[in-house]
């Protein structure tokens, strides 16, 4: 069944697609197993085999849903920005993908679900964090500590900062988005993403003295 990475790719996405509908339709902690394999027309067999718990499935289908900042991450690890242009840049850009991806009305419709339920499951909770938010806020941190390295920007705490900029950007998707009931996500002009940016940078413009 694996030895195939082909049909073991398409498995995994046909499984993936069911859970994202089921999990956003009933919860996370509504959906059984048995409702999972019937609705990705496998085997319970063959659900294990890919994804031996629900949270493993749940963090898979967030993983695909963030893949394109994902891949963005990569990119920004191995080109470093070298002046203050590029460092704009990177963390425009790079924001912009973010703030696209989390508007999207299924990864809302997950959020809702997942925040609804970290009361009864607070392992979702742990596992939301650490597969969303603290991967873009490490992001943005590290192109701040990049800026720091060659005198581009200068913050007290680089952290701090990046949690400033995420910050900013959850607001929208918090409310164009999370608490938006009456139709899809509202997305904000994506030249707000620049106003951020050039705000924060702003805040960290580098004192003369420090550069000499």
């Amino acid at each position: 069944m694996a030895s195939n990475p082909e049909r073991k790719s398409a498995k995994q996405a046909q499984i993936r697609a069911a859970a994202r509908r089921l999990f956003i339709e009933r919860g996370v902690a509504s959906t059984s197993t048995d409702a999972l394999a019937a609705a990705a027309g496998v085997s319970k067999r063959t659900l294990y085999a890919y994804y031996p718990s629900k949270e493993l499935l749940l963090q898979s289908v967030l993983e695909e849903l963030i893949a394109e900042p994902g891949q963005r991450e990569l990119a920004l690890a191995s080109s470093i920005p070298e002046d203050a242009q590029a460092l704009r840049d990177a963390l425009a850009t790079f924001l912009r993908a973010v703030l696209t991806t989390l508007l999207q009305p299924d990864y809302i419709g997950l959020a809702r679900v997942i925040i609804a339920e970290i009361p009864r499951m607070p392992e979702l909770g742990a596992l939301f964090r650490e597969t969303v938010p603290r991967r873009v806020l490490n992001v943005v941190m590290r192109l701040l500590e990049h800026g720091q390295e060659r005198g581009l920007v200068s913050f007290p705490s680089a952290e701090t900062a990046a949690r400033m900029a995420v910050g900013a950007l959850l607001t929208h998707v918090v409310m164009d988005g999370l608490l938006v009931g009456d139709g899809p996500p509202r997305s904000p002009p994506l030249d707000r993403v620049d106003e951020i940016v050039g705000l924060l940078l702003q805040a960290g413009r580098p004192n003369p003295a420090q550069q000499r």
